[in-house]
């Protein structure tokens, strides 16, 4: 007969163990989608951009995010409205874009940021002209 301390101790390495699997494939979604072009991309115009400078403060750093939500943002060669936690020396924030897949290359169409202490607000970081 198995002890129920036996028991507590193998549902305890089981929990660690499905926990840690999970955690890891995250990871390692977030990293494919860091890897993309539309991504980087992005980002390069959001620590680029004088404002967002000033507001976040160097260095600029991107957050992991809710792979299931924006998972459900592509579609038909477009990406609308990701999201994307950011956070400077002087505050944090969200960053959203939008980006078209057109003739084998991706392009930002437009790119916002939304300040954690100003809900609501947005500044404008992109707009293509189509």
């Amino acid at each position: 007969m198995v002890t129920m301390r036996t028991l507590v101790k193998t549902a305890a390495y089981i929990g660690i163990g499905g926990i840690t699997a999970v955690l890891f494939l995250k990871g390692r979604m977030e990293d494919r989608v860091r890897s993309q072009v539309y991504y980087k991309d992005s980002l390069k115009l959001l620590r680029k951009h004088p404002g967002a400078i000033t507001l976040l403060g160097e260095p600029i750093k991107d957050l992991g995010f809710d792979f299931g939500q924006e998972s459900q943002k592509y579609g038909d060669g477009r990406i609308e409205g990701f999201e994307v936690p950011v956070k400077g020396r002087n505050q944090r924030g969200k960053y959203y874009f939008w980006a078209e897949h057109k003739d084998d290359k991706w392009n930002i169409t437009r790119a916002e940021l939304e300040l954690n202490k100003e809900p609501g607000r947005r500044l404008l970081i992109h707009q293509s002209d189509r």
